[in-house]
């Protein structure tokens, strides 16, 4: 478990690592608590993900596990507990999620 708390700069800095680690990425969106600003002790991190499927159904050819290994990637560049990462896929969520992500992310 990481000690420190990332703040929402440093998170930008280091989001530019990401796109090498997750190819098929479109959009990384941090909403919920720690994006708002209400965070508790306990406080998760909830990060939505818009992928772009093409090339996705290409890349899980030969990484079956993909969407699963988000959090683990997440949590080791920004330097977070990945078990207490959420991620939810926008392309398959509500749209009552989808007006949570852009009203607090």
């Amino acid at each position: 478990m990481q000690n420190s708390i990332p703040t929402i700069a440093e998170l930008q800095e280091l989001s530019s690592q990401i796109p090498e680690r997750i190819p098929y990425l479109k959009m990384l969106v941090l909403f919920g608590s720690r994006a708002t600003g209400n965070t508790k002790a306990d406080s998760d991190w909830d990060f939505a993900v818009l992928c772009d499927e093409e090339k996705y159904n290409l890349y899980i050819e030969d990484h079956p596990l993909a969407l699963f290994a988000i959090p683990g990637i997440l949590g080791e560049i920004f330097k977070i507990n990945s078990d207490k990462i959420d991620i939810v896929k926008l392309n398959y969520s509500s749209k009552l999620i989808a007006h949570f992500v852009a009203r607090d992310g």
